[in-house]
């Protein structure tokens, strides 16, 4: 039998390991963490466990791998987005709307995985990308004038608390319109801002009229 050559071998292993990330998905949701096995998933898979194990050397290396297959996409997404030819605001409303499509699609999982291990692994490995993706952001909108010259890390901190929320929304069953609502008061803050143009705001501990007065148009 003549052997595969490595390019044929990556594929057909890339095939098999989404094709057990498939059958991982199916046990989680009808079994949860605790539930998956490497049986249930191997039998899910129609694989041998033998077989499974080819692949992944115990429970705990394939939920890292279901981890990463899980959020990827996303992170993937995102990362075109930052490096895409839009305007800073432009760039952080289509994040935005790109984590809320992700939270619908994979609503079920993050409901399912909340409070877990796998949910504080998928955070904490995922938090340093996603500072650093929407500092870029920032630091790009202040140079090209779109944003006030804050500074973008800790710009990008609030904003990554904010779509932490979003995945929260989802985790504890919030609805759809509740989530939209969440997601367009996000975007119409980041890109229009939350203060009314004013003609001094109050020092900190006093109260001003003046301060809740809009400048004239």
């Amino acid at each position: 039998m003549p052997r595969l050559s490595k390019t044929r071998k990556a594929l057909l292993t890339t095939m098999m390991r989404e094709s057990i990330f498939e059958a991982a998905t199916s046990v989680l949701c009808e079994h949860g963490v605790q539930g998956t096995t490497m049986n249930r998933v191997a039998e899910a898979a129609n694989l041998t466990k033998s077989n499974l194990y080819n692949y992944f050397q115990d429970k705990k290396e394939l939920l890292e791998f279901f981890n990463t297959r899980l959020v990827e996409p996303c992170l993937h997404a995102t990362e075109e987005i930052v490096q895409s030819d839009l305007l800073a605001p432009q760039k952080l409303e289509k994040i935005l709307r790109t984590v809320w499509d992700y939270c619908v699609k994979h609503k079920g999982l993050i409901r399912l995985l909340r409070g877990t291990d796998q949910d504080s692994e998928i955070r904490r490995n995922t938090r340093p990308r996603v500072l650093k993706m929407l500092t870029a952001v920032f630091e790009r909108g202040i140079q090209e004038g779109s944003f006030h010259p804050h500074n973008p890390a800790h710009m990008g901190r609030m904003l990554s608390g904010s779509l932490s929320e979003l995945v929260e929304l989802q985790a504890e069953g919030a609805s759809s319109a509740e989530t939209n609502d969440y997601v367009e008061a996000l975007v119409n803050a980041v890109v229009n801002g939350i203060v009314i143009r004013v003609k001094r705001l109050p020092e900190a501990g006093t109260t001003s009229p003046s301060a809740s007065t809009s400048e004239p148009s």
